[in-house]
């Protein structure tokens, strides 16, 4: 189109820009846009608005800020589009503030944003942990003349959820029903998270009935959300009866669900018929996932039937699914609770040469068998290498430790880790002053055990 002798109208420039923009290639609709400057193609408003969506989307907010400066030099009027999306770069960016500076500074110079941009606001304030600012916006927007529609709702409503908040949400669902603003699947979807999460099972399946009461169909979120729940609670029954009724309803489970259902199964030691529920999932043509093998390798490898969850370890990689840390973690607590630790470091080698990087959890596991397995030298050589490595040890892996250094009577070192964790950052807890205290007066270390139990309820960990 460039090379062209008379040259397109910008219209259809910006088709491709928009296109580029839509699927990413920032970097290569920005180099486009430098092509038409170079050949004195003038841009329009339309142009300008896609390439600070580039900028956005490329994290150059200052480039951005610069392309706005354009817009005016250019005696161009930015539009909604214009701010709401440098409004949305700012919260990808993490510049939370420089965001609501952002909109009040443009609101004070007389500019009227729309639902879509109050929306944008909101949703940035609540994925980056702002709820209670949101909920302000909400407050104050009816006197820009905008009226908040049920996206705006579910964002907030979602939030507040997710941080457990539930009677906050209910509160607001309330104050939607009174402006008559209709819920819809993702309102009620979000409420039975929310209630799921703080444990209200009854009111989760009162609000699942109440939605068909409302003729608002039931997805297969919203089932899965309900299953997901009642199966981390142990309650596989309820979980089952919710499956039945999900069927009779046409909905058909997904990954998810089974994957639910199977930790389920796994969280009350039937590995059974969780490894029954893997086996429909192939059947049923769902595809499994990562996750699928690895809510049944832990299952299978604590119920120590390791060779079977090694098996399934070997037919994932068959199906070119990548293992995981979370996978790695399980074989090599397998392994360990088996007592075959040279199997498990070479599993461990073997992690390592896959690329596969282990966790704080990775070396805690592999600490605690080499402590359990008699090799302690090994232990402290790892456990003094993490900080070095980048992975500064955390009260659990501290309690491993010094529990290894008081089964072989090594007091002094405890004593020595004890006294040192405060100042590496990190606060022992009840389990790490039980450790020590329990193992002194097995030894007749009466006076020191009395001493840290003094310690230990002056710092209030003493029920």
């Amino acid at each position: 189109m460039l090379s062209m002798r008379r040259t397109p109208p910008v219209i259809q420039f910006n088709q491709i820009l928009g296109s580029l923009s839509k699927t990413k290639h920032f970097h290569v609709a920005v180099s486009l846009f430098q092509q038409l400057q170079a050949r004195g193609i003038a841009p329009s408003i339309v142009t300008l608005n896609i390439l600070i969506n580039c900028c956005c989307g490329m994290g150059r907010m200052t480039l951005a800020s610069s392309v706005l400066a354009k817009i005016f030099r250019m005696d161009y009027q930015p539009n909604t589009v214009t701010f709401t999306t440098i409004l949305k770069g700012l919260f990808l960016c993490g510049s939370v503030e420089k965001a609501v500076r952002f909109h009040d500074r443009v609101v004070a110079h007389g500019f009227q944003f729309n639902q879509v941009t109050y929306g944008t606001l909101i949703n940035g304030l609540c994925k980056t942990g702002h709820t209670s600012a949101a909920i302000q916006v909400l407050r104050k927007i009816p006197r820009y003349g905008i009226a908040p529609d049920v996206f705006i709702y579910n964002t907030i409503i979602d939030s507040l959820c997710k941080d457990t908040l539930v009677s906050q949400a209910f509160h607001l669902y309330s104050g939607m029903l009174a402006k008559g603003i209709s819920p819809d699947v993702i309102t009620y979807n979000s409420l039975i998270f929310g209630l799921c999460l703080v444990g209200q099972f009854k009111e989760a399946v009162d609000i699942l009935n109440h939605m068909m009461l409302k003729n608002i169909t039931p997805n297969v979120y919203t089932y899965t959300t309900l299953i997901d729940g009642l199966c981390k609670e142990g309650k596989i029954k309820d979980a089952k009866s919710v499956l039945a009724v999900m069927a009779k309803r046409g909905v058909k489970p997904n990954v998810v669900t089974y994957n639910s259902l199977m930790d389920g199964y796994c969280l009350v030691n039937q590995v059974n018929k969780a490894k029954y529920v893997f086996n429909t999932m192939a059947q049923s043509r769902v595809s499994l996932d990562v996750q699928s093998y690895n809510i049944m390798i832990n299952g299978l490898c604590k119920s120590k039937m390791v060779d079977e969850a090694l098996n399934l370890f070997e037919e994932m990689r068959r199906r070119y699914l990548v293992p995981n840390t979370v996978t790695y973690n399980s074989l090599l607590d397998g392994m360990f609770n088996i007592k075959q630790v040279d199997k498990a470091l070479m599993l461990f080698k073997q992690m390592k040469e896959s690329g596969i990087d282990p966790n704080i959890v990775t070396y805690s596991i592999l600490i605690d068998g080499l402590c359990k397995g008699g090799r302690l030298v090994a232990a402290k050589e790892i456990f003094q290498d993490l900080s070095m490595k980048g992975y500064p040890p955390n009260v659990t892996t501290y309690n491993i430790i010094i529990n290894g250094l008081c089964k072989e009577g090594l007091f002094e070192e405890a004593l020595a880790l004890l006294s040192k964790m405060e100042g590496n950052g990190c606060l022992p807890n009840a389990v790490t002053f039980e450790t020590v205290i329990r193992a002194l007066f097995e030894k007749d270390e009466n006076d020191m055990a009395e001493r840290l139990l003094r310690e230990m309820v002056a710092r209030g960990l003493l029920n």
